[in-house]
């Protein structure tokens, strides 16, 4: 999918990956933009010399006779670059196989028919996307997630009214994301089926439904909870009512661990919450 970063003086016209069939990467839309805000960070310009020093290292033959790792070397502007009269047809000038070596070792690389600003022609272009291997971070939630039609999505969203959770707001089905309330950055094991005929009960205890900035929102407190066994507060209140700031799962997988957490589930939250408020004097 096409983005536009802007760092400071300097934007970054470029494509983010969404679906990519060799390293078999298929992320719903939801998971696509709860990743956006992590990718601008890393493909901050302040970033790329590290990055190209490390995609060097994992290289032993970097010798000239080396054609696949010659135009990974001439894509490492991180830019749009012409088949015709770039940097990559002057060290192959029929490049199609090398790169589809390169992606599936997993490297990043876009391609789309461009207009050249230097030879003016209408030419394939190339961009390589410094981002982390594709396969170690996405393998194993691919192998993870089951399929959901979009018979089905335009049933949860009816089922669940189309109600924005977070700021209990109907919005348009376009605008809402369905996000499974179990956060896959703790799943092990494979997501049960999603079938079209899903029970309404069996929707509303799996999911909930976010906008992009909600749904990036929880991504970021799901993934800091992951690295350090501390839940996330909702706009800065911490009350949790099942468990304590600390995740308390029996094993990193266990879902009843996330219960009680604002994120898990915000509807049951925020009622559990005016209970516990409504029981007390106010001070």
């Amino acid at each position: 999918m096409e983005v536009e970063f802007v760092y400071g003086e300097t934007t970054w016209k470029g494509l983010l990956p969404k679906h990519l069939q060799k390293q078999g990467l298929d992320l719903e839309e939801e998971d696509f933009y709860a990743l956006l805000e992590e990718r601008y960070e890393r493909l901050h310009p302040a970033n790329k010399e590290e990055w190209i020093k490390e995609s060097d290292s994992q290289w032993n033959d970097k010798r000239d006779n080396n054609q696949t790792y010659r135009v990974l070397n001439a894509l490492y502007s991180g830019e749009w670059e012409c088949r015709v009269c770039g940097p990559v047809p002057k060290v192959n000038p029929q490049p199609a196989a090398r790169l589809g070596a390169l992606k599936k070792m997993g490297y990043v690389i876009g391609s789309q028919r461009r207009r050249c600003m230097t030879c003016g022609k209408s030419t394939m272009h190339d961009i390589l996307i410094m981002l982390p291997n594709i396969e170690s971070r996405f393998a194993h939630g691919n192998e993870l997630r089951a399929p959901m039609s979009g018979n089905l999505k335009e049933r949860i969203k009816k089922v669940l009214n189309n109600i924005e959770v977070c700021f209990n707001v109907k919005r348009q089905p376009v605008e809402l994301l369905i996000d499974h309330k179990f956060p896959s950055q703790r799943w092990n094991t494979p997501e049960s089926n999603n079938p079209d005929n899903m029970q309404e009960a069996e929707i509303k205890r799996k999911f909930q439904l976010l906008s992009n900035q909600t749904n990036m929102w929880k991504s970021r407190h799901c993934d800091h909870c992951v690295k350090t066994g501390i839940r996330g507060d909702f706009m800065g209140i911490r009350w949790f009512y099942k468990g304590s700031d600390n995740w308390e799962g029996k094993t990193p997988f266990d879902e009843d661990g996330c219960v009680g957490c604002p994120w898990y589930d915000l509807a049951e939250w925020k009622e559990q919450l005016l209970a516990h408020l409504y029981q007390q004097p106010l001070k």
